[in-house]
Protein backbone atom coordinates (compact mmCIF):
# COMPACT_ATOMS: atom_id res chain seq x y z
CA UNK A 1 0.00 0.00 0.00
CA UNK A 2 1.15 3.24 -1.17
CA UNK A 3 1.52 6.13 1.80
CA UNK A 4 0.91 9.12 0.64
CA UNK A 5 2.40 11.79 2.33
CA UNK A 6 1.42 14.10 5.42
CA UNK A 7 2.11 18.08 4.70
CA UNK A 8 2.26 20.57 7.00
CA UNK A 9 1.35 24.11 5.56
CA UNK A 10 1.80 27.15 6.83
CA UNK A 11 -1.13 28.63 4.29
CA UNK A 12 -3.02 32.04 4.47
CA UNK A 13 -5.38 32.89 6.44
CA UNK A 14 -9.01 32.41 5.28
CA UNK A 15 -11.75 34.60 6.82
CA UNK A 16 -14.36 31.79 7.30
CA UNK A 17 -16.93 33.23 9.88
CA UNK A 18 -18.00 36.92 11.19
CA UNK A 19 -20.62 37.11 13.43
CA UNK A 20 -21.82 39.31 16.37
CA UNK A 21 -22.62 37.97 20.07
CA UNK A 22 -26.14 37.80 21.16
CA UNK A 23 -27.80 38.11 24.80
CA UNK A 24 -29.47 34.38 24.57
CA UNK A 25 -25.81 32.93 24.43
CA UNK A 26 -24.78 34.30 27.40
CA UNK A 27 -24.42 32.57 30.61
CA UNK A 28 -25.38 33.53 34.55
CA UNK A 29 -21.82 35.05 34.48
CA UNK A 30 -23.39 37.65 31.40
CA UNK A 31 -20.61 36.24 29.20
CA UNK A 32 -20.91 34.28 26.25
CA UNK A 33 -21.08 30.19 26.75
CA UNK A 34 -17.74 28.75 25.92
CA UNK A 35 -19.87 26.37 23.80
CA UNK A 36 -21.09 28.90 21.50
CA UNK A 37 -18.06 29.62 20.52
CA UNK A 38 -16.88 26.29 20.36
CA UNK A 39 -19.63 25.59 17.78
CA UNK A 40 -18.06 28.75 15.46
CA UNK A 41 -15.24 27.06 16.01
CA UNK A 42 -16.57 24.02 14.79
CA UNK A 43 -18.48 25.96 11.76
CA UNK A 44 -15.62 28.17 10.65
CA UNK A 45 -13.14 25.15 10.50
CA UNK A 46 -15.45 23.46 8.63
CA UNK A 47 -15.83 26.63 6.13
CA UNK A 48 -12.19 26.97 5.88
CA UNK A 49 -11.70 23.22 5.18
CA UNK A 50 -14.11 23.37 2.28
CA UNK A 51 -12.60 26.67 0.48
CA UNK A 52 -8.89 25.01 0.92
CA UNK A 53 -10.13 22.09 -0.80
CA UNK A 54 -11.60 24.10 -3.36
CA UNK A 55 -8.49 25.96 -3.71
CA UNK A 56 -6.46 23.05 -4.65
CA UNK A 57 -9.25 21.65 -6.96
CA UNK A 58 -9.96 18.33 -5.05
CA UNK A 59 -13.46 16.81 -5.60
CA UNK A 60 -15.76 18.35 -3.14
CA UNK A 61 -16.36 15.62 -0.19
CA UNK A 62 -18.43 15.57 3.25
CA UNK A 63 -16.54 16.31 5.91
CA UNK A 64 -16.93 15.35 9.60
CA UNK A 65 -15.27 16.38 11.92
CA UNK A 66 -13.02 14.24 14.41
CA UNK A 67 -11.57 16.07 17.10
CA UNK A 68 -10.66 19.99 18.27
CA UNK A 69 -7.34 20.15 20.29
CA UNK A 70 -6.64 22.54 23.14
CA UNK A 71 -8.86 24.84 23.58
CA UNK A 72 -8.28 27.89 26.39
CA UNK A 73 -10.15 30.89 26.16
CA UNK A 74 -7.49 34.06 27.19
CA UNK A 75 -10.31 36.99 27.19
CA UNK A 76 -13.97 36.69 27.69
CA UNK A 77 -16.32 36.80 24.88
CA UNK A 78 -19.07 39.84 25.20
CA UNK A 79 -22.46 40.57 24.07
CA UNK A 80 -21.98 43.00 20.97
CA UNK A 81 -18.54 41.53 20.23
CA UNK A 82 -17.96 40.91 16.57
CA UNK A 83 -16.02 37.71 16.04
CA UNK A 84 -14.08 36.84 13.43
CA UNK A 85 -12.69 33.55 12.97
CA UNK A 86 -10.09 32.93 11.28
CA UNK A 87 -8.46 29.59 9.60
CA UNK A 88 -5.17 28.45 7.98
CA UNK A 89 -4.32 24.74 7.17
CA UNK A 90 -2.12 22.87 9.62
CA UNK A 91 -1.94 19.26 8.33
CA UNK A 92 -3.05 17.34 5.58
CA UNK A 93 -3.42 13.66 5.72
CA UNK A 94 -4.62 11.00 3.15
CA UNK A 95 -7.77 11.25 4.26
CA UNK A 96 -7.70 14.23 7.10
CA UNK A 97 -7.55 18.31 7.40
CA UNK A 98 -6.61 19.84 10.45
CA UNK A 99 -7.38 23.58 10.48
CA UNK A 100 -6.08 26.00 13.17
CA UNK A 101 -8.62 28.43 13.51
CA UNK A 102 -8.26 31.63 15.68
CA UNK A 103 -10.76 33.97 17.03
CA UNK A 104 -10.35 37.57 17.49
CA UNK A 105 -12.99 40.51 18.50
CA UNK A 106 -12.20 44.85 18.02
CA UNK A 107 -12.67 46.65 20.88
CA UNK A 108 -12.02 50.26 21.48
CA UNK A 109 -10.02 50.28 18.21
CA UNK A 110 -7.40 47.30 19.08
CA UNK A 111 -7.87 43.86 18.27
CA UNK A 112 -7.99 41.64 21.04
CA UNK A 113 -7.43 37.77 20.74
CA UNK A 114 -10.23 35.19 22.66
CA UNK A 115 -9.12 31.80 21.86
CA UNK A 116 -7.41 29.58 19.19
CA UNK A 117 -8.24 25.70 18.56
CA UNK A 118 -7.02 23.30 15.53
CA UNK A 119 -9.63 21.26 14.27
CA UNK A 120 -9.25 17.98 12.50
CA UNK A 121 -11.68 16.93 9.77
CA UNK A 122 -11.90 13.64 7.83
CA UNK A 123 -13.33 13.52 4.36
CA UNK A 124 -16.10 10.61 4.34
CA UNK A 125 -17.95 8.67 2.11
CA UNK A 126 -21.42 6.28 2.40
CA UNK A 127 -24.55 6.36 4.19
CA UNK A 128 -24.88 8.27 7.40
CA UNK A 129 -24.99 4.86 9.62
CA UNK A 130 -21.76 3.65 7.27
CA UNK A 131 -19.80 6.33 6.50
CA UNK A 132 -16.34 6.08 5.65
CA UNK A 133 -12.60 7.52 5.76
CA UNK A 134 -11.95 8.42 2.05
CA UNK A 135 -8.77 10.14 0.28
CA UNK A 136 -9.29 13.93 -0.11
CA UNK A 137 -7.68 14.39 -3.12
CA UNK A 138 -10.39 12.03 -4.55
CA UNK A 139 -7.68 9.07 -5.89
CA UNK A 140 -9.02 5.62 -5.37
CA UNK A 141 -7.30 2.73 -3.80
CA UNK A 142 -6.37 0.20 -6.18
CA UNK A 143 -7.87 -2.81 -6.46
CA UNK A 144 -6.36 -6.47 -4.97
CA UNK A 145 -5.69 -8.41 -7.67
CA UNK A 146 -7.98 -11.61 -7.89
CA UNK A 147 -5.11 -13.88 -6.86
CA UNK A 148 -4.48 -11.97 -3.76
CA UNK A 149 -8.21 -12.32 -2.70
CA UNK A 150 -8.91 -14.98 -0.20
CA UNK A 151 -10.75 -17.71 -1.20
CA UNK A 152 -14.29 -18.70 0.25
CA UNK A 153 -17.10 -16.31 1.01
CA UNK A 154 -16.72 -12.49 2.36
CA UNK A 155 -18.54 -11.76 5.55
Amino acid sequence: MTQVPVTTDDGERYLALKTVMLPRDTNPHGTIFGGVVLSHIDLAGAVGAHHEIRSRNWPDQALVTVGMKSIEFHRPVWVGDIVSFTTRVVRVGRTSLTMHVSVDTERDGAAVHLTDAEVTFVSVSGPPQDQRPVPLRGETAPTPRASSMPDGPRT
